[in-house]
């Protein structure tokens, strides 16, 4: 597969590194820094967009302009979440979206999502949660912090006024905990990530997933094929 890097920065390199390991070739690379012309998507199969949020409208005009499927991990643009779905869906083209493309990361929001549930009905029980990223990371509370306390308002509604704390430092792993206590004990759940390299490996996958496919989606459409067995 010919794979254009939108986003050419840590995360830009090592998906490069992956993709050419397991055979892809990387055709075209856009940064700011480089210069190059979106005008170069047209050689690629695929795009993959690792950028910033003041770029994603822009890279999803191009790439249906040129009708090339796009994996969106760049995150700080959900409030435009709605007008950008329909208009891939609206112009027949394909994009797969996720603010976090670990599978480790899913499988723990399911584990939040079965925790909230238990959780709910017992009153004595109030949950909190904290983030935690290295200190460039320009969005707080982050994408995945965002997505879990959809989890938790869902599945425990009277914890209307739920939100997670954000902290900024160093070089912090990327790092979601979720407390449900209670005066008698603390029940805690969290996810760290260790490196970048499972979500490299988690957004190629997704890009092999969406080639054949039309529509907007999520990565809980490629996991719930991948848990059903169903082939990818």
């Amino acid at each position: 597969m010919k794979i254009a890097l939108l986003g050419y920065g840590k995360i830009g390199r090592l998906i490069e590194d992956i993709a050419t390991r397991k055979g892809h070739h990387i055709v075209a690379r856009f940064s700011r820094q480089l210069g190059t012309q979106l005008s170069d998507l047209e050689r690629a199969d695929l795009a993959l967009d690792f950028s910033h949020a003041s770029l994603v409208e822009q890279h999803v005009d191009a790439c249906l302009a040129f009708q090339k499927p796009l994996v969106l991990g760049t995150t700080g643009w959900e409030e435009k979440y709605a007008q950008i779905s329909q208009k891939v869906q609206q112009a027949q083209g394909s994009c797969l979206y996720a603010p976090n493309f670990s599978i480790g990361a899913y499988l723990f929001r399911q584990m939040v999502d079965y925790a909230a549930k238990l959780v709910q009905p017992f009153a004595e029980y109030d949950v909190g949660g904290i983030e935690s990223h290295h200190r460039h990371k320009a969005d707080q509370p982050s994408g995945t912090a965002k997505e879990l306390t959809q989890v938790i308002l869902q599945q425990m509604p009277r914890a209307h006024d739920f939100s997670f704390s954000s902290l900024r430092c160093g070089h912090m792993p990327g790092t979601h905990s979720l407390y449900f206590d209670s005066p008698m004990d603390t029940l805690t759940l969290t996810h760290q990530a260790r490196n970048r390299e499972g979500f490299a490996q988690g957004a190629l996958l997704a890009a092999e997933w969406l080639f054949p496919r039309k529509g907007f989606f999520t990565f809980d459409h490629l996991m719930q094929d991948l848990l059903s067995g169903a082939p990818t």
